[in-house]
């Protein structure tokens, strides 16, 4: 029994070593040790907002009144020049695209190009006494400039530092564009005893509206934080040359008589004026490179089979969408009726009624209006409650000018809009990659930076009015201002979205807008026959039905399907 229990022991003993020593060769299952994160780098794509604040540079504006003629008895020109401060300033704010490429630790190339709502303007006047063959007299000008926007395309060198990879200070440069609108009323008054009963003074506007090349030049610093190294805000400063502009005067009414001057005279004026401003602003990029390599396939470190056919197309659920677009905008109707909307002088009353242009409601016989086309850039953000339910946002800017016709023949006013529209839409998924779309919405119009383009058309007289009867065959007229209302409208979609991945993705879109807004305004108006009448201001309404299609294509991106479920 002793000897029994003794192997007994011994037995377990042997067996516990050789379990133990088992036991020391399975395999170990420990986790290695995470990867380091990936090396900071800016190159890539990257797009972004922006807002800050321009100022102007000092800049004068220069220019001359006078008169010529080739009278006998003329002394051309008479006149005087004069000078006047300029004073740019106003708020700037848009958005940004661009790419930079990282060469080493310390160098970043780069460009860039940006476009910019501005709400930039100045205002100046001048006036200055002579006398001359025609006595004492006052020569002013009241001038006013405008930048309604600006954009450049522009290069950029970045430094950075080893020590801090995700700070960089760059410098850049390069063209610069922008719509410049110069306003200046130029005047004559006569101040000698009597000039009362030669006209008293001569009158005229000049305008320039165009767009305008120049450079710009600048720097800034850009930072992106170590925990959201997809994004970056920046500072810039930029500078900002547009070149010189110049508004001829053209006369609204008779000027000096003839008999002063042995033949009648022409009342001539011109500004020149310098468009330069700076510009401090702060914005937020966000950056990607959809170029960057794709890791090869893991099984093995074998390179994926190119052999059959290529994988099906998985339509994953990202719930957030954004697009970059460029759309043309297209009004079906855009003619307006045009309403004479009261007494427009304190004698006569409503030029609209004397001239027998207006009807008894008030509708001016012959007037209307056109509105112009427009191609501007798009964006859409979405968020899709379901994969086939989402609510979009859809936000551009454009301009648009509304052109005079018949009766008011001229280029009457020009404004920005801001159309945003809030959109429910239906996806249709059951197609792979090709889903088609359609929505519903509400959109608001605002209407800002309105302004006229004093071109001087006249009014005629129909036969038998009473101005006619007064021997006037007509008024010279310019509109002095006009005010564009908001507009509320319904919005009908239909698009299609091609995902290339189920990431990227093209897409083509068609909208309908009712949009009806009423358009408020001021003519002045002249009768050279009887400069005893002075000025005569016209009230007038125009109800603008524009109802554009807006057709758009662009690029379409979804993500976030690794942060949200569906909710439904």
């Amino acid at each position: 029994m002793k000897y029994f229990v003794r192997g007994v022991i011994a037995a377990l003993m042997v067996g516990g070593a050789g379990a133990a020593a088992s036991a020391a060769d399975l395999p170990h299952y420990k986790a290695p040790p995470a990867p380091p994160p990936p090396a900071f780098t800016w190159t890539g794509l990257y797009g972004g907002v922006n807002i800050g604040y321009a100022f102007g540079a000092s800049s004068q504006e220069t220019g001359g009144l006078s008169y010529v003629s080739s009278g006998a008895l003329a002394v051309a020109p008479l006149g005087s020049a004069w000078t006047t401060g300029q004073n740019l300033q106003g708020v700037v704010g848009g958005g940004q695209l661009g790419y930079n490429y990282q060469f080493n630790p310390w160098l970043v190339l780069g460009a860039e190009a940006d476009i910019q709502a501005a709400d930039i303007g100045s205002h100046g006047n001048a006036a200055v006494g002579i006398a001359d063959a025609i006595g004492p007299h006052l020569l002013s000008v009241n001038s006013t400039k405008k930048v309604d926007w600006f954009g450049t395309v522009r290069g950029r060198v970045g430094l950075t530092l080893p020590s801090m990879p995700n700070l960089m200070v760059y410098g850049t440069g390069g063209f610069a564009y922008g719509q410049v609108v110069h306003n200046a009323g130029f005047a004559d008054n006569y101040t000698f005893p009597g000039a009362a009963l030669i006209g008293g003074g001569a009158l005229g506007h000049g305008y320039y509206d165009d767009t305008r090349v120049g450079w710009a030049a600048g720097g800034g610093l850009e930072w992106s934080p170590s925990m959201f190294p997809a994004w970056s805000l920046k500072t810039e400063y930029l500078y900002v040359d547009l070149g010189n502009t110049r508004a001829n005067s053209v006369p609204l009414n008779g000027g000096a008589p003839a008999f002063l001057f042995g033949a009648p005279p022409v009342f001539v004026a011109t500004q020149n004026s310098p468009t330069r401003f700076h510009t401090v602003r702060a914005g937020v990029n966000w950056h990607f490179d959809p170029f960057a390599a794709i890791a090869p396939s893991s099984a093995g470190g074998a390179l994926p089979s190119v052999k059959g056919p290529p994988p099906a197309f998985v339509d994953s659920y990202q719930p957030f969408q954004v697009r970059l677009k460029v759309a043309g905008i297209i009004p079906l109707d855009g003619h307006g009726t045009v309403f004479d909307a009261g007494a427009g002088h304190p004698l006569l009353g409503s030029i609209g009624a004397l001239s027998g242009l207006t009807g008894a409601n008030g509708v001016i016989a012959g007037a209307s209006t056109n509105t112009s086309t427009a191609i501007v850039p798009m964006l859409d953000a979405a968020y899709f409650l379901t994969k086939n339910w989402a609510i979009e946002a859809i936000c551009c800017v454009a301009p648009h000018h509304i052109q005079g016709t018949g009766t008011i023949s001229s280029d009457f006013a020009r404004a920005w809009l801001f159309p945003p529209s809030v959109m429910l839409q239906y996806h249709v998924t059951n197609f792979g990659a090709f889903q088609p779309y359609l929505g519903v919405g509400v959109n608001f119009t605002t209407f800002w930076n309105t302004r006229v383009n004093n071109d001087v058309w006249g009014i005629p007289m129909a036969a038998g009015s009473p101005l006619a009867g007064l021997g006037i065959p007509a008024v010279l007229s310019t509109f002095q201002y006009a005010t564009v209302a908001p507009s509320w409208g319904v919005v009908g979609q239909a698009g299609v979205d091609y995902m290339l991945n189920d990431h990227w993705g093209v897409n083509v879109d068609f909208k309908y807008i009712g949009l009806h807004p009423m358009v408020h305004s001021t003519v002045i108006s002249f009768a050279p026959q009887a400069p005893v009448v002075g000025a005569i201001f016209i009230p007038v309404k125009v109800s603008l039905p524009i109802n554009p299609v807006v057709i758009s294509a662009g690029l379409t991106y979804r993500f976030g399907g690794s942060l949200l479920s569906p909710l439904f």
